[in-house]
């Protein structure tokens, strides 16, 4: 959530800096998708390195055979497949987020326009 928090409001006033664009549901849902992007961006690789630890395969102890720990997935599948596998999945990871960030953001700026706070 904090980078989610700091990407929109780094998003929101480069735009309001750099464009004609006014504060507005415009810049609130363009500030929303930069924002969205960079969460997915930060959390794919976490998703799928928990993903494959939960779906190895175990031994007759419940324990693990393919990875001994979340770091030890992380190594192995970045050597064998290279870095972009932490990345597998991600359209689908960014288009769960994609929907809840535009409707918190949205949400966030019409509540606080409506109850006379300033922007962060």
């Amino acid at each position: 959530m904090f980078s989610d928090l700091a990407t929109y409001d780094s998003a929101k006033r480069f735009i309001l800096g750099h464009s004609s664009l006014s504060d507005g549901p415009i810049v609130h849902s363009l500030s929303s998708a930069c924002s969205g992007i960079v969460a997915a961006s930060l959390g794919t690789p976490a998703d799928v390195v928990k993903t494959r630890i939960m779906n190895q395969p175990t031994d007759s102890m419940g324990r693990g055979t393919l990875y001994s720990s979340s770091i030890d997935c992380l190594v192995k599948t970045v050597r064998k497949e290279g870095v972009m596998a932490l990345y597998k999945g991600f359209i689908p990871i960014w288009s769960r987020m994609a929907p809840w960030s535009l409707t918190f953001w949205l949400t966030y700026e019409q509540v606080r326009r409506l109850s006379g706070t300033s922007s962060f």
